[in-house]
């Protein structure tokens, strides 16, 4: 008896160390086509949409970065998500979010008037939207909206918020120029404030994954991943040059370098 609790502590122990040596490592840039801007990531199938708001418009590439399609006219595109088919592209300088289906372009009916949206996240008939100026976040729920936030430097407060996104009965903010991630539950009410001490500067983007999440660190050049009790598990540097944006793809990490045309491809090792 002794003997088999000392061999299941003991393999215990190895699973448990061979977890903690698993992190993200970079493994490659992904050059884009021509001189852009990328800002915000979409996956769909095999291949990426980003956005590019200073020529106002999104480009999608193939896996080695060769141009496949784009959509113009878009007057600063900002935080873009896929979900169902469906591409959501928040137009910050018309306070739109258009909707592009097979082929079709469409405006999103919303029960509210957001200032510069900046950031969404749909599942399904729930969408979240980071209404910039107006410091809050919009939740429409089967048409029917309700809000997060209101400006301000407290708990549960925001100050520009530029992504969010909706794991199931949570509601994660990058309160950007408060410098932290809010979760909020889908009532609005406050449940927990992350990444205080680990002094961000400017908490643009956030991707989450299955065990937990990433927080692009936008003027510092660096990527936090946490998991989700909010505990800091790594910090991401190498080749990333002004991250606006990740996105979490089976088990690698992509991530936009804004001010260098490419995007960097971190994987689990």
């Amino acid at each position: 008896m002794n003997r088999f609790i000392l061999i299941l502590v003991f393999t215990l122990l190895l699973i448990s160390c061979k977890q903690e040596n698993v992190k993200w490592t970079f493994e490659e840039k992904i050059k884009l086509p021509e001189k852009v801007r990328p800002l915000s990531l979409a996956k769909t199938g095999d291949d990426i949409w980003f956005s590019d708001p200073e020529q106002f418009r999104l480009l999608k590439i193939d896996p080695s970065g060769n141009k496949i399609n784009s959509i113009v006219g878009i007057k600063r595109p900002m935080n873009i998500d896929f979900d169902k088919g469906k591409l959501y592209v928040p137009e910050f300088l018309t306070d739109t979010i258009w909707v592009f289906e097979d082929g079709k372009k469409s405006a999103l009916f919303l029960n509210a008037e957001p200032q510069a949206p900046a950031g969404l996240n749909a599942k399904g008939d729930t969408i979240a939207i980071a209404d910039f100026y107006n410091h809050r976040i919009i939740l429409q729920i089967k048409e029917q909206v309700s809000y997060i936030g209101k400006e301000g430097h407290n708990k549960g407060e925001l100050y520009y918020p530029i992504d969010v996104k909706i794991k199931g009965d949570k509601v994660f903010v990058a309160d950007a120029y408060n410098n932290r991630v809010q979760v909020f539950n889908i009532d609005g009410k406050i449940l927990e404030i992350i990444g205080e001490e680990d002094g961000f500067n400017v908490a643009s983007g956030i991707a989450l994954s299955e065990n937990g999440f990433a927080v692009t660190d936008q003027e510092n050049s660096r990527v936090l991943i946490y998991d989700f009790n909010g505990e800091l598990e790594q910090i991401l540097t190498d080749d990333i040059n002004y991250p606006t944006d990740a996105l979490f793809d089976k088990n690698k990490l992509y991530i936009t370098n804004f001010k260098e045309n490419s995007i960097a491809v971190y994987k689990m090792r």
